[in-house]
């Protein structure tokens, strides 16, 4: 006679865990890797923007300190720059200082 090989009975749990609270534990991960994902990306976006942004500026100051230059040497006054600045750091900072004199009251210059 065949013998029967002895088996769990019917309302014992299984030894691995159940699968459920597993899967919910991955996908809890993947949600929290996804989210740190867009952040990193958003920061990267703004970070790419700013620096786009500076790189703008410093063209546009070059210019418009060779533009001085040029007109300097060419003996007309420069338009728009403050008289007696020399250097282009000087410039900066006349300029810097127009601008937070001219900020209205009650709110915070922007710098």
């Amino acid at each position: 006679s065949p013998q029967k090989k002895p088996s769990a009975p019917l309302g014992d749990p299984p030894r691995t865990p159940p699968l459920a609270p597993v899967l919910q534990l991955l996908r809890n991960q993947l949600q929290e890797k996804d989210a740190l994902i867009r952040h990193l990306e958003n920061d990267w976006e703004r970070s790419r923007a700013q620096r786009e942004r500076e790189e703008r500026l410093l063209v546009t100051a070059w210019y418009n300190m060779g533009l001085a230059l040029q007109q300097q040497e060419a003996g007309t006054p420069p338009r728009g720059l403050p008289s007696g600045a020399q250097s282009f750091l000087a410039q900066q900072r006349l300029a810097t200082a127009a601008r937070r004199a001219r900020a209205p009251h009650g709110r915070a210059p922007s710098s």
